[in-house]
């Protein structure tokens, strides 16, 4: 009968605790993706916009024409300085051709040093006139240049301000250029977990995009004195699918100094006034145990396991779950693990 009785012995799976002097807990933190680079452009002159080729949203490569504006006032500038040009060059040629027939009529002492003194100075007055004419047509051609709006980098077009048509003064901002091939996430981290950062240091971040490990970029070496945190800047892998804006989450680990053991989260059941207990299994006889209920206070939970401590030791073998099926007093055998 006695065989009998012990082969109705209930089952139960447990695990044997085991002190710990701390835990490491995951601290979260919100913050915000931004683009590697980010720039508001704009021309460097006044002047109406003539085409507008972007869409707001549109990737664009480095060099990439994005609008431009009315150049006909230029081109007729530079029509005129090239024709001033030639006038000049011609006039200049002549004045060199003349100087060296003055020359050859002075060595016969046709002509007097006063004439070729004169006609000197004629040179060196259309020369210089001809620099200036030439200087002019190079300040024409930069300011055609700055003329048309180029992607100083590649990334993705945000909040423009333009249309084609319009008047826009010189240095106004008409939109945002976002890098978008090296993302970056900026978070507000406690001042002490900040402090043991080290650059370079992989993290975990997640958000809609999913789950990423990152690299840490860089801490502020200062706190922010409104939210008396420090701001930390993470690296995203190229593949994630994140956006420039996108809320981040970041896990840093910290280490608390308390003592307690780690348990599944189903070992745990409810006792009395919304405190937390566990059974623990006390040697009976043969292969027999007793199911003994201990208080516990829940210190820190994370992914299914709860850090706990109460009134247990090293050593002691507790329930892992099945809770629904157990009582105090009840005799049971270990399952087969």
């Amino acid at each position: 009968m006695l065989a009998q009785a012990e082969n109705t012995l209930l089952p139960v799976s447990h695990i044997t605790v085991e002190e710990q002097s701390s835990y490491q807990a995951q601290r979260l933190f919100a913050g915000r993706v931004i683009g590697g680079q980010r720039a508001e452009i704009g021309f460097e002159l006044a002047g109406q916009v003539l085409t507008v080729n972007v869409d707001d949203g549109e990737h664009v490569e480095a060099g990439q024409l994005l609008a431009s504006l009315d150049l006909r006032a230029l081109k007729i500038e530079r029509a005129e300085l090239k024709a001033a040009q030639v006038e000049v060059s011609a006039r200049l040629a002549q004045i060199d051709k003349d100087l060296v027939r003055l020359q050859a009529l002075r060595e016969k002492s046709y002509v007097s040093e006063g004439q070729l003194e004169t006609l000197r100075s004629n040179q060196q007055a259309t020369a210089a006139q001809l620099t200036q004419v030439e200087s002019k047509l190079n300040g024409v051609a930069l300011r055609l240049q700055k003329s048309q709006l180029l992607a100083p980098f590649s990334g993705e077009i945000a909040g423009m301000q333009l249309e084609a048509g319009v008047l826009v003064a010189a240095g106004q901002p008409l939109m945002q250029i976002v890098q978008t091939s090296r993302s970056e996430a900026v978070f507000g981290v406690s001042e002490q977990l900040g402090r043991n950062l080290v650059v370079g240091q992989p993290l975990k971040m997640f958000g809609d995009f999913g789950d990423w490990q990152v690299n840490l970029i860089s801490v502020a070496q200062n706190l922010d004195w409104r939210t008396q945190t420090r701001a930390v800047r993470v690296a995203i892998p190229a593949e994630a699918p994140v956006v420039d804006g996108n809320t981040a989450y970041l896990l840093l680990p910290e280490t608390r100094e308390v003592k307690g053991f780690w348990l599944p989260l189903q070992a745990l059941l409810e006792d009395v006034r919304g405190t937390w207990a566990v059974y623990q299994l006390v040697g009976a006889k043969d292969d027999s145990f007793v199911l003994k209920k201990r208080s516990v206070q829940v210190v820190y939970q994370y992914e299914g396991q709860v850090y706990l401590r109460g009134e247990l030791h090293s050593g002691d073998k507790v329930v892992s779950g099945g809770m629904h099926r157990l009582a105090p007093e009840l005799h049971v055998s270990l399952a087969q693990e």
